[in-house]
């Protein structure tokens, strides 16, 4: 009797050691990817190159000064905006973008449309791992393949940063603890 439970726990412990060897990748699909983002100071940087109109200016509904910059091809609504009161040091930036088929209905983001584009290059602009970013954003935001009834959110941070983005096309990035 004792040789077989001295048996059966050493096999027992052998087949605990035996797993399969761990596949990282696919244990990182749902996992949200830690952001690098290279801004010290979120500023006009973030913007640049993005296909943008002129801005205007305003003030938030809470009164915080702002500038808003319609996104060139789309209709009216679709747009960035910078919001703060020091130029060189924002509190975020905010934006809306939703394409639309012939009817007016949302289609999300289509690959490679205006709205996808325009948020990979601004995460270009603001982080070294933009791809991983952007792939895993999009995707759990149910931006692609959008869904009308199904709603998402997706958010990668790091101590002093936030990027977020949602199912209503709206993104934000900003400061933690402004």
């Amino acid at each position: 009797m004792k040789k077989t439970a001295l048996l059966l726990t050493a096999a027992l412990l052998a087949a605990c050691g035996q797993s399969e060897p761990k596949n990282d990748a696919a244990a990182a699909v749902g996992k949200a990817p830690k952001p690098l983002f290279k801004v010290k100071f979120i500023d006009q940087t973030a913007v640049n190159g993005l296909k943008l109109g002129a801005g205007k200016t305003g003030k938030t509904n809470d009164g915080k000064p702002q500038i808003v910059r319609p996104i060139e091809g789309m209709a009216e609504g679709n747009a960035v905006e910078l919001i703060g009161s020091h130029t060189n040091d924002l509190e975020g930036i905010r934006s809306k973008c939703m394409e639309s088929d012939a009817a007016g209905k949302p289609v999300g983001w289509t690959k490679n449309g205006v709205c996808e584009t325009l948020f990979k290059q601004f995460a270009a602009n603001i982080a070294d791992n933009a791809p991983e970013l952007t792939a895993y954003l999009i995707g759990h935001a149910a931006l692609q393949p959008y869904q009308a009834d199904k709603s998402g959110y997706a958010a990668v941070q790091n101590g002093r940063y936030i990027l977020e983005a949602d199912s209503e096309g709206v993104f934000y990035f900003r400061r933690r603890h402004y």
